[in-house]
This record gives C-alpha cells, sequence and structure tokens, in this order.
C-alpha cells in the first residue's frame, strides 16, 4: 500500500508482484518470469521452450518453430543451426536424419524429393543422384543403381534400358556395343581339319597364329564360304577381322563380308578385304545393314581357294565415336567417362579437375565451388574440402565450426565440451583471439570454462611452409597423388628405409645405463662405433623392440622384448634402450625428413610403389608474418614499426594489425593517434636460401621447377636439369664457397663451363676437376632479382654469361645446361632458388650497449629476435650475428662478429658454436 491511513490493501495487478508484508509498491516480474495473476507474492520462471522477453510479463511466449532454450526461466530462444530442427516438443535441437534436410530455421526436416538423396544427418541440402543411379521415391540416403540399365545425367528418377546389341558398362553411365558374333552357331563350306573349324571364327581367341587352333580354314575348293548365324537380325555397323598372320595372309584378298537374311553371296555387301588394307593383323569394316547373317565370299568363283579367318567381331555402333556432351576420354572417343564429381565440364565440354582449394560434388558440374577459408583439396579427390574441423556441444546437438570465429557471440555461454575432429586450434576466452586458454589438439577435448574465440592452426597442418619445403610440416595426411595408402614410419614393412629413428637427441636421456636386457635376442653385430648406429639396426628389423649395447666391446644386440626373458640385471659395461623413445610418433602421416624439393612425401603401403609425393599444398598464408601485401593477415602483431602500442580499431575490442584490399598500404597497419601505423611483422618467405652461405643445398630453376643435375659421375660429365622430387637423391646437392666454386657433394667437381673462358652463348656447362688458377671460368657470383626477394641468377665471373636452359623455361628434364647473355625477365630460365638440404643451429652470446657492423645485403629487418637469429644461422659464413636497434625492436643481420660500444644502447648476439645436421622427421605435436 502506499498512501499512509488508508484501511485495506490493493492487488498487484497481473504481470507484477509485492514479496513481502508491508510493500509499498508492486515489482514487475523479471525478464524470463511471468505471473497471469492478481495479488500475486512472485513470479514463475517460464519453463523449457518458452520465454520471456520483458519484465512485467502476464505470460510466456513459445519458442518459434525450429528453435529452443535449454533452461527454464529464459529470455529468449536459440534457433537451432542448418541441418538441426526443433518442434514443439523438444528440448534440444535435433539432426535431421539420412534422407532428409534442413536449409533454414525451421520445426521440421524436409524428406529430399526424387532424383536425390542425403548420406549424412544433419544435411541442410539434398545431392542430386550421380551418373548410374536413381531415387524414384523421396526421402532416400542412398541413391539406387541402375539394374542392367543406365543413366546418362544426374538427379535421374528412372533407369534408361540399353538397345539390343548393346548392355551397360561398368558404372552404368552408357550403353556399350558388344561382340554380337561371339560364340554364335557358325558353318563354312568344308574344313580342312580340327584345327580349322568355322567355331574358331567367334571364340572370342584373336591370335593369328594358326598352329594355336585359334582360326579357320577351308579345303582348297572354288568358292569357299563362312557364314555366322546371329539367330536375329541386328542392325550391324563395324566388322573387325582378323587375319592370319603366321603365313598366307594374302589368301583373304578378293573376299567380301556380307550381311542379309540368307547368309549367301547375294545378300548386300559390307566391304571389300584387301590384305593391304589391315593394319597389323586386322581390319575395321563399317557396315549400315541388317540382317541375321554375316557371310563372307570372294568374287572369283572358278579359281581353287582357301578362306582362313582368325576371328570376326560385329557390333551394332561404331567403337571408335566421339564422347557424347557431358562425357570424356583422353583421345575425345570411346570407352567414355563420365565427368565425375571433383571434375567440371568446360564451355567446349571438356572434363577438367577443379582447381586448388575448389570441389563440384555433383557429376557433370559445370562450375567448381570455393572451399571454406582454411580449407584445401587433395589429389586424387577432388570432390571434398579439407580443413581443421572443431565439435562442441551445443544443447545436446554436435555443432562444428570450420574457420577461425573472433566471436562465438550468443551461443558461446551455451557452447560445451570443445573436441578437435581435424587440426589444432587455438581456443581463447575472451573475444577476438584474447586471453588464449589452451591449443586443442587433433583428436583431444576441452571442457574448462568459457570460450569466446576460436582460430584454427593453419600453417604446416594442412599446408607446408615454403621456407623449409615442408621440414616443419606436422599435419594429418597420410595418403599420397595417387591415393595410396602411406606406410608407418615406425614400420619397415613392405619397404625397409632409414628414417626410423624421430629423435636421435633422446638416445643419452632414455638410455639405462650399467643395465642389460638379456635374453630375446633377434641378431648381434660386432664393431658397431655407438648406442646410435645400435639403435638404427633396430628399426631395420620389423620385430625389434629395444637393444643393448656393449660400450667396451662395441656389440650391439637386437632384441624383441624391453628387458628380455626377465627383468633387466645389472651390468657394468652394458647399456640398454627401449627403441620407442627415439622412434617417435609420427604414425603414418605425410613428412620430409630429407628435405625433398617436392614437400611432404612417404612410403607406401603398396609392395610395388616404395615412395610417392603427397599432395600437400604450399601455405598461401602464415599466421605469423604476411604474404603479398598483408590482405590476409591474421597474427597477433599490435605494435607499430616505430614501438608504439596499437589502439583499438574503430568500433572494435582489438587492436591486431590488419590490411584490406583497395588501402594502398604495402603491409599490416593499425590506428594510432587517429592515423595508420604500419606494423612491427615479418614477411612471410623472407628467408630465403643463400648460396653464399656455404651450406649444402639444390639449385632449383624458379620457372622450370627442375634442379641443377650432373648427367654423370666423372670429368666432363653434362650439367642438366632433372626432376628435384626424388627424396634420395644426392647428385643434385652442391655447395658454393666463399671464392664462387661450386662443388658437387657426390662427385666432388666443380661446375665448369667446356672450353677454356669461352666467352660464347650456348656453350656447354659440364663438371669437372676444380681448378685453383686465378684466370680458371669455375668461379660463380650471385645476382639477386628484383622481382622475387629469393630469386637469383648465376653468372660466372670469367666470361659474364648467365646458367641457362635452351628454350625459354624449359620444363623437360635431363635438358643440357649452357651459358648464355644474363636475362632479366623474370620468365627467364635464369632464375633459380636455392633449397639447403642441411640445417645449421647456432647457438649466441648476448652483449648489451654492443652493435655489430657492416649489414649483410638483400636481407630485410626483422621484427622478431627468433627469425633473425635463425636467418643469421641458414647465412653461414655470411652472417655474424644480429644487432637490434637501440629505440625500436628492428633485428638486422650484420656480417661482423665483433662487438663495438654503441652510443645508442643497441644490443647484438655474437653467433657461437653452430652444429650442421641434415632435416630429421619431426617431433610431432600431439600424441
Amino acid at each position: 500500500m502506499d498512501i499512509t491511513g488508508q484501511t485495506s490493501c490493493k492487488s498487484c495487478t497481473a504481470g507484477t508482484y509485492a514479496g513481502g508484508s508491508g510493500a509499498s509498491s508492486c515489482t514487475q516480474c523479471d525478464i524470463g518470469s511471468f505471473t497471469s495473476s492478481t495479488a500475486s507474492t512472485s513470479c514463475t520462471p517460464c519453463p523449457r521452450g518458452q520465454f520471456a522477453a520483458g519484465k512485467g510479463s502476464t505470460r510466456c511466449s513459445k519458442c518459434p518453430s525450429g528453435s529452443i532454450n535449454f533452461n527454464t526461466g529464459s529470455s529468449s530462444c536459440y534457433a537451432c543451426t542448418p541441418g538441426n530442427y526443433a518442434n514443439d516438443a523438444a528440448t534440444a535441437c535435433i539432426k535431421c536424419s539420412a534422407g532428409t534436410f534442413n536449409p533454414n530455421k525451421a520445426s521440421t526436416c524436409s524428406a529430399c524429393p526424387k532424383g536425390s538423396y542425403a548420406a549424412s544427418t544433419g544435411s541442410t541440402k539434398c545431392t542430386l543422384c550421380p551418373v548410374g543411379k536413381y531415387a524414384d521415391v523421396t526421402g532416400l540416403a542412398t541413391c539406387k543403381t541402375c539394374d542392367n540399365s543406365i543413366n546418362k545425367d544426374v538427379g535421374q528418377t528412372t533407369c534408361e534400358q540399353c538397345k539390343k546389341g548393346t548392355r551397360p558398362n561398368n558404372d552404368k553411365s552408357e550403353c556399350e556395343p558388344y561382340n554380337i558374333a561371339l560364340h554364335k552357331p557358325t558353318s563354312q563350306s568344308t574344313t580342312m581339319h580340327d584345327n580349322g573349324s568355322p567355331s574358331h571364327a567367334v571364340d572370342g581367341n584373336d591370335n593369328p597364329n594358326y598352329w594355336v587352333h585359334s582360326c579357320t580354314h577351308t579345303h582348297t575348293q572354288k568358292n569357299p564360304w563362312l557364314k555366322i548365324d546371329l539367330k536375329e537380325s541386328y542392325p550391324v555397323r563395324e566388322i573387325i577381322i582378323t587375319n592370319r598372320r603366321d603365313c598366307c595372309e594374302e589368301r583373304l584378298n578378293g573376299f567380301r563380308i556380307h550381311v542379309g537374311s540368307s547368309g549367301t553371296r547375294s545378300d548386300p555387301v559390307c566391304g571389300a578385304l584387301v590384305v593391304a588394307d589391315f593394319v597389323g593383323d586386322k581390319k575395321h569394316v563399317k557396315c549400315e545393314l541388317s540382317g541375321r547373317y554375316i557371310s563372307v565370299h570372294n568374287t572369283d568363283t572358278t579359281s581353287n581357294l582357301i578362306l582362313t579367318i582368325c576371328e570376326m567381331e560385329a557390333y551394332v555402333e561404331e567403337l571408335n565415336r566421339p564422347c557424347p556432351t557431358g562425357y570424356y576420354s583422353e583421345t575425345g572417343f570411346r570407352p567414355c567417362k563420365p565427368c565425375r564429381a571433383g571434375s567440371y565440364l568446360t564451355s567446349d565440354n571438356k572434363c577438367k579437375v577443379c582447381p586448388r582449394g575448389t570441389i563440384s560434388t555433383q557429376d557433370r558440374a559445370r562450375e567448381c565451388e570455393q572451399c571454406p577459408a582454411g580449407h584445401t583439396t587433395y589429389l586424387p579427390d577432388t570432390s571434398k574440402c579439407y580443413g581443421p574441423e572443431l565439435d562442441a556441444n551445443w544443447f545436446g546437438t554436435h555443432v562444428s565450426r570450420f574457420t577461425q570465429t573472433p566471436d562465438l557471440g550468443g551461443h558461446k555461454m551455451f557452447l560445451t565440451g570443445f573436441t578437435s575432429k581435424l587440426g589444432d586450434w587455438e581456443l581463447f576466452t575472451k573475444d577476438y583471439y584474447r586471453a588464449p586458454m589452451t591449443t586443442l589438439a587433433h583428436g583431444k577435448y576441452y571442457n574448462t570454462g568459457m570460450i569466446q574465440s576460436i582460430k584454427p592452426i593453419i600453417t604446416n597442418k594442412f599446408c607446408y611452409s615454403p621456407r623449409d619445403l615442408g621440414k616443419s610440416y606436422t599435419g594429418y595426411r597420410s595418403t599420397t597423388v595417387s591415393g595410396k595408402t602411406c606406410q608407418a614410419w615406425s614400420s619397415q614393412t613392405p619397404h625397409h628405409h632409414n628414417f626410423g629413428i624421430q629423435h636421435p637427441e633422446r638416445v643419452s636421456t632414455c638410455t639405462k645405463r650399467n643395465t642389460d636386457f638379456y635374453g630375446a635376442d633377434i641378431a648381434s653385430y660386432r664393431n658397431v662405433p655407438n648406442m646410435l648406429e645400435c639403435a638404427k639396426k633396430c628399426t631395420k628389423e620389423p620385430r625389434c623392440r629395444a637393444i643393448t649395447f656393449n660400450r667396451v666391446e662395441k656389440r650391439c644386440w637386437i632384441k624383441t622384448r624391453v628387458g628380455g626373458s626377465g627383468s633387466a640385471s645389472s651390468h657394468s659395461q652394458a647399456d640398454s634402450l627401449d627403441i620407442s623413445c627415439v622412434t617417435g610418433s609420427q604414425g603414418n602421416y605425410c613428412r620430409n625428413p630429407d628435405n625433398s624439393a617436392g614437400g611432404p612425401w612417404c612410403y607406401t603401403t603398396d609392395p610395388n610403389t616404395r615412395w610417392e609425393s603427397c599432395d600437400v599444398p604450399k601455405c598461401s598464408q602464415d599466421v605469423d608474418c604476411y604474404v603479398d601485401e598483408g590482405q590476409n593477415y591474421m597474427g597477433t602483431a599490435s605494435v607499430t614499426e616505430s614501438g608504439q602500442t596499437c589502439e583499438n580499431w574503430p568500433g572494435e575490442s582489438n587492436n591486431y594489425c590488419r590490411n584490406e584490399k583497395g588501402s594502398n598500404i604495402q603491409k599490416p597497419y593499425c590506428w594510432y593517434r587517429g592515423y595508420k601505423r604500419t606494423c612491427r611483422v615479418d614477411k612471410c618467405n623472407q628467408d630465403c636460401g643463400d648460396p653464399r652461405s656455404g651450406m649444402w643445398g639444390r639449385f632449383m630453376g624458379l620457372n622450370t621447377g627442375h634442379c641443377i643435375d650432373p648427367a654423370g659421375n666423372a670429368n666432363n660429365a653434362n650439367l642438366q636439369l632433372n626432376s628435384c622430387i626424388a627424396p634420395h637423391r644426392g647428385d643434385h646437392v652442391f655447395r658454393m664457397d666463399s671464392q664462387g666454386y661450386i662443388k658437387n657433394k657426390n662427385t666432388n667437381l666443380c661446375v665448369n663451363v667446356a672450353g677454356s673462358r669461352d666467352m660464347h652463348c650456348n656453350t656447354n656447362l659440364n663438371m669437372y676437376m676444380c681448378q685453383s688458377y686465378s684466370s680458371t671460368d669455375q668461379r660463380w657470383q650471385i645476382e639477386w632479382s628484383s622481382f622475387d626477394d629469393c630469386a637469383f641468377r648465376i653468372r660466372n665471373k670469367a666470361t659474364r654469361m648467365c646458367v641457362d636452359s635452351p628454350g625459354e623455361s624449359d620444363p623437360k628434364a635431363n635438358a643440357n645446361l649452357i651459358q648464355c647473355t644474363c636475362e632479366t625477365r623474370p620468365s627467364s630460365d635464369h632464375w633459380f632458388y636455392f633449397i639447403p638440404t642441411e640445417d645449421r643451429m647456432c647457438k649466441y652470446i648476448k652483449y648489451s650497449g654492443k652493435y655489430l657492423s657492416h649489414t649483410v645485403d638483400h636481407q630485410p629487418v626483422y621484427a622478431s629476435l627468433m627469425s633473425a637469429q635463425q636467418a643469421c644461422s641458414r647465412l653461414g659464413d655470411l652472417c655474424g650475428g644480429v644487432t637490434k636497434s637501440g629505440n625500436s625492436d628492428n633485428h638486422t643481420l650484420r656480417k661482423s662478429s665483433t662487438v663495438v660500444n654503441s652510443p645508442s644502447g643497441e644490443t647484438s648476439w655474437v653467433k657461437g658454436d653452430c652444429v650442421d645436421e641434415k632435416y630429421h622427421p619431426f617431433k610431432q605435436e600431439f600424441e
């Protein structure tokens, strides 16, 4: 009661309440609750499936069709994602069953119409039945296969019967003519003996040798003939005759083929037989006749002749006819294939595989669809996009995310139980990738705290970095370019290899000192230098699980069990090792353990194919650096090049550096005090291989994709271009020293101009014994391009000519290399990349207040100390260390290794001891 002196209390109206005695006013029901009666002392929470959006509600509203809420007392409802539905009784979103779909927010799922299907639950659309299949009813999860009939197009509801003389091909996409003469009744004028039976003309054996019982043979007689009874009338369009070849080919001259209803020479003539017209032992005769009988007669009825035919085939259609619209073959003629899902038909009806990153899910598609961001395609299957997939539980339904999401929006408070279905994901407790919570590895589960933004890790998971040719690729591809399954790296079956030791650095920490794993021996070896070499012998034996090594005797035992037949025993001279500690867990995923120029590869489970490349693409973007002008940069840099912290973007709550098309800014930028400022972020691919580093590596043609390779191991062997992709070739590897000599690792010979100091263009290059005199033409220099930071040409210091391949960017392997006048065109085949085949890891000593002199030429400024040190390590003797500016975080590479006092507060890191080692297989980031 709100007025003093009243003798009675007023009742609260519907939608309001008074909770206790002595109330002076009524309170509106809060959102998510209601009361429909007057004089209420409390409000009732809305039940599940209903909501109250505003205060003072007198009733709750039902959630609209296709939406739900999970809790009582809700102020809103949430729409089910496409592929799910919620009816009036639903307390959770339900996935559409197979054979149904839901593209929008609906209370029910619709059955797929005739001619289409939905194979999986949760479908947002139906797929048209492929060629060779049909759907004659609605709601199918799989299409039916045509039975003894065909379908030439997609989305069909019935099948087409083949006409007489044809039958369905294997994929039921076309009717193929078959040999209508095969095994039909035959007769001939006379039979020489059993070897010459008339049935040999239609037995399916076209061997042209009479003596293997494959040909007919009459006696020598006047008017010899052969007749085939097709048992009913057929339209005959092509007949194939096989002649005898072991002798007597000329006997068929003058004979003619007749088709008709009598089987005599009075039937119409299909074609004449002239031995000179035969191609090999066969002749194709075209016909436009119909009849029950095919017979052979000679125009000469008075001479004594012999008739011999080794096979006769007849077809109701020409065999070599063009492919119909929507079909293709390598030749354009039969046999033809339908343009299947994963490919598309061009405007001139040619079938092409969808380009990288695009797919088609229908046969005979006219275009390919773009994969989602961060997704790609792998050969041989281009009908499916592959990329990161993160599942979360939402109201009892698993919903998937495939791309980075800066804000999960209103759904985030209800998303629980994240599972990485494919790839590794970064999870953040704040929007716009702030406050990182965890990295969720492939196959792992997370259920601790609310996640507001998510980001998949793309680089080196679904693509490989061009900077290291896939050395750091740790993705999940386990199928080769031709579709073969990869062999596990830990296995030696079916192919033995030397890449079983994944972690040689663990040998010392995993070794059990003074321990003998006695018993369970497979084999023993003498004169083994160390524990690592003993472990390598174990990896070559599929049964080996452990080793014991005698340090004094240099003897190695490989064993089937850890600990042998009993517990391990004490032994003052022996050390033992569980081999699993150093073999790692690479599974059978594609890797690049030897830095193959073709990127990741694997051994295959096919005994007849030792290894194949994997169709893993190069990364087009990197989360830690930018390409081109940074329009695709999605990293977390938030500092300007001059060191100021970026301000939030207008209207947003993040300050990460970005760039957009049309900005006219050449790298990622951000806002600072109302102005756009470029950011301190490294450009991708700037860590180029430099042949002047003194490191071993391959010279790969920029425009040819082939590597420089000696044609032999001896003096004067030509220098050529050859395929780079073989992972085990060592003769592609060269090293350039400080004087400009380029020496081959296998032959120890130097790249040489044939003929002493020959100044002529087109002079061959070869391998020759390295020469030390000053006038030699074996010294070369590197000249960097102005259009590609990593490309260079190789100029001879004596002749002033450049390494060249005959022809413009000749892509053919085994093309001999020459010298010719240096070219500057980007399309020239004078340009090369240097791909190191070793990795130089160096230690660095820090000096505050010091700088190093002489900046290394052709090197960028680095934002990251780690990137700068890595680049300096890989530059060998060219780089002595790194200096950081005193007034910014810019890092530059310096030639000198002698520190000098800095008046401006610079800091330097001098390169110390370095270890050169081959690239090793990589430690997997997940188990």
